[in-house]
């Protein structure tokens, strides 16, 4: 097996995942990317292989991965996946908690682990210091390089290629990664043991989609900035929920929209989608040791409502609540305890719009005799609603040229937006079957 087969089979029937791993896992190091952060080949292959075993984006086996590390069935039907249990927490730092997407715990927990040498490192997102608009993945192994690469960054990025660095070094290291590359790094553990057993931890983040690299580049020209004047972008800046802001080279700072971030999201990922995420059934990280996602305390009624800026986790493995426990116990963070029955509704809401939007694509695709991934799993029909979803998002996509692209956009960040999203807030409310927790 050689990159050719990774070529034929995953990347040109549109099938990549651009995580990543292929290139992370190769022991030669000749896997790169081009600007679309799609694989190609730099070298000479050796045909060992690896890259094609570990790769996530033709093949997961759903219902083995959950019998290896959970020791359960997979049920299609659980939004969550296995959870053991479900928290709400923060760090005690202050300036990690609110330097954060959310509460700041994939910071908080990275930092933790690295001060009690509990690892010697961790795989992160961060930005590219030449193009400052772009993300890369890095290997952070100092409290800087941790607390420099805070908060989401929504753009496809083939994080996973850092891998190849731990190949030559010692230790245990932390992984943050989006559903697919976990996919991946599950299959690695497999099929490459020498590289798994140097990964302790794998930190999941909850995900409905993820862009194209031209996405938020587009969204930054619509604003009229120029990408040369750009010092730094923040997806999730300026305070909490936060939103597109660009630090430009003149010190100033300039938020790009006033529009709430979620529904900011919902339209840029209609427009820039990646297409390989349309066919991804997994939400919230379910094969993670921890998953995260942002927790929205005004959803919820009393002492819960108090619980601003904290981060939602799903604890799914025992790794998981050891080093959860232990950096309660430790007093590194404030940990509360939310019954499974109180899970988000918002965040349940998302799972279930992804799951079922994805499995009407995959059943359609599929009786079209179009590539889809294998997930060893029999697919239920879809339902009636699902079906209605998949459609109106699919209608988005007859803007996603380059022309329509440009006139969502313009529209977006602008006053009229404003007006249009204020419309669509209320009629969600009446008619969208919302309910808070």
């Amino acid at each position: 097996m050689n990159f050719s087969e990774l070529q034929q089979n995953i990347v040109e029937k549109g099938l990549c995942a651009r995580c990543g791993i292929c290139a992370g896992v190769c022991p030669v190091q000749v896997i790169s990317f081009d600007q679309d952060n799609f694989p190609q080949l730099s070298g000479k292959c050796t045909s060992c292989g690896l890259c094609t075993k570990s790769c996530p984006g033709g093949d997961v086996n759903f219902p083995e991965l959950s019998r290896t590390l959970f020791n359960t069935d997979y049920d299609q039907h659980d939004l969550q996946g296995y959870t053991e249990n479900l928290y709400i927490a923060h760090p005690e730092d202050n300036d990690v908690r609110f330097s954060g997407a959310s509460g700041g715990m994939v910071t908080g927990l990275l930092l933790y682990l690295l001060e009690k040498k509990e690892i010697d490192g961790a795989l992160v997102v961060d930005y590219d210091s030449d193009q400052p608009y772009l993300t890369k993945g890095i290997l952070a192994t100092t409290p800087d390089d941790i607390k420099q690469a805070a908060q989401s960054k929504y753009c496809v990025t083939p994080s996973m290629e850092v891998l190849r660095e731990l190949r030559k070094k010692k230790g245990k290291y932390a992984v943050v990664a989006l559903p697919c590359q976990i996919h991946g790094l599950r299959k690695l553990q497999q099929t490459d043991p020498g590289l798994g057993k140097k990964i302790g931890y794998i930190f999941g983040l909850y995900c409905n989609c993820t862009l194209k690299t031209n996405g938020h580049l587009e969204a930054i020209k619509a604003c009229n900035i120029k990408l040369k004047d750009v010092a730094r972008f923040g997806f999730r800046g300026a305070g909490w929920p936060g939103g597109f802001v660009v630090d430009k080279k003149d010190g100033s700072h300039i938020p790009l929209h006033t529009i709430n971030i979620k529904n900011v999201m919902n339209v840029m990922f209609r427009l820039f989608g990646a297409e390989r995420c349309y066919l991804c059934v997994d939400a919230l990280a379910e094969y993670a040791d921890l998953s995260f996602g942002d927790f929205w305390a005004f959803d919820y009624s009393g002492e819960l409502a108090k619980l601003e800026r904290c981060t939602l986790i799903s604890q799914r493995t025992e790794a998981g609540e050891k080093v959860m426990r232990q950096a309660a116990a430790d007093g590194a963070i404030t940990l509360h305890t939310l019954p499974k029955e109180f899970m988000s509704q918002r965040i349940l809401k998302m799972a279930q719009g992804k799951k079922g939007r994805n499995r009407v694509r995959f059943l359609r695709m599929q009786s079209k005799r179009k590539p889809v991934p294998e997930y060893h799993v029999s697919m239920d029909e879809p339902t009636s609603r699902a079906k209605r979803s998949e459609f109106l998002y699919r209608c988005w996509f007859l803007f996603r040229g380059k022309m329509g692209r440009t006139f969502i956009l313009k529209i977006l960040f602008s006053p009229l937006g404003d007006v249009l999203d204020m419309v669509n807030e209320k009629r969600k409310k009446l008619f969208g079957g919302y309910s808070s927790n």
